[in-house]
This record gives C-alpha cells, structure tokens and sequence, in this order.
C-alpha cells in the first residue's frame, strides 16, 4: 500500500509540474506579468527568475517522472525532495501575495482560461503538493507490477484536479467585493 500511495502522489508531482511547464510555454508571458503585479521581486529581476522557475518546473516534473517510470528509489528522493522544496516555496510566496496585493494574477497559467488570480486555493494547493513530494520523498518503491494502472490512473487524476482547483473556486463577485 505504501507503494501504491508514493506513486500516486510522486506520478500528482511529476504531472503537476509538467502541466505548469507546459501551461508557461504556451503563454510565456504570464509570469512575468503576474511577478509585476506582486511587486516583490524588482524589475530586472523578473524575467531571469520567471525563467529559472519555469525550467525548474520543467526538470523536476521530467525528473520526478522518469524516477517513478524507472523504478530508481535515489533519483525519486533528490526530484521529489527538489519539487517539495518549490512547492513550499510557492506556498509561503502564495500566502504573502494574498497578504499584501489580493487581487493580483497568481502566475500559474495552468487554468482553461489563462491565468489563475492570487486565492488560498493556490497558497493551498501548493502546500498540498509540497506534501505529496514529501510523501514521494519516503524513499519506498512506486508500485510496479498490478497496482502500477491504478497509480497512473489516480496520478492523472489527481493532477487534472489540482491544476484545475484554483481556476474552478475563483468566485468573480466575492473577488470584486470590497
């Protein structure tokens, strides 16, 4: 069972960051953008670390991914550990956005309809997946063999829910009121 449950949320880990990698890609303007409206970073700043994070995303989610394909234990600890780390990272930079400029793009570019605003959802789902890294960061396995389609299966399930949550709560009249 400990097996099962490290691929599910190492297989979660691998395909959230691939979709943001991908979503970041596809509108490789939206970082930066939202970086701008947080004001935390300075402005020569922004470019540089919306690329760094971009490929981190890319690395980690491709890393992550081929460790629980391979079956290779040590290359599992060093992605998923690397993934907890930004995902907390991405949590605690979420709650002081939210803190200080709430109305403001979150930066994600996983949403259907382009860019996610700045909620605890996003603060929330980045803790949540910083969590399932360090589930995967156990050092057991993933299941291979039987339960290797139900892993795959809940993986993809996971993931879809978790890129999607942010967008699916964003209540526009309770954003706009004051």
């Amino acid at each position: 069972m400990a097996e099962m449950l490290t691929g599910v949320c190492a297989g979660t880990v691998a395909l959230v960051l691939l979709l943001a990698f991908a979503g970041h890609l596809r509108a490789p303007r939206t970082l930066p953008a939202a970086l701008a409206a947080h004001r935390v970073l300075p402005g020569p700043l922004r470019w540089p670390v919306a690329v760094a994070v971009i490929a981190l995303e890319g690395a980690l989610g491709a890393a992550t991914g081929y460790a629980v394909a391979a079956g290779r234990t040590h290359a599992l600890t060093l992605a998923a550990g690397g993934a907890a780390v930004l995902f907390a990272g991405y949590a605690g930079y979420g709650w002081y956005v939210l803190r200080t400029r709430p109305s403001v793009p979150c930066g994600c570019a996983t949403g259907p309809g382009g860019d996610t605003p700045m909620s605890g959802w996003v603060a929330g789902r980045a803790a949540a997946l910083a969590l399932a890294s360090l589930v995967a960061v156990t050092g057991t396995t993933p299941a291979h063999g039987t339960h290797t389609a139900i892993a795959v299966l809940a993986s993809v399930v996971f993931a879809v829910l978790l890129s999607l949550l942010p967008q699916a709560m964003f209540d526009p009249e309770r954003q706009a009121a004051p």
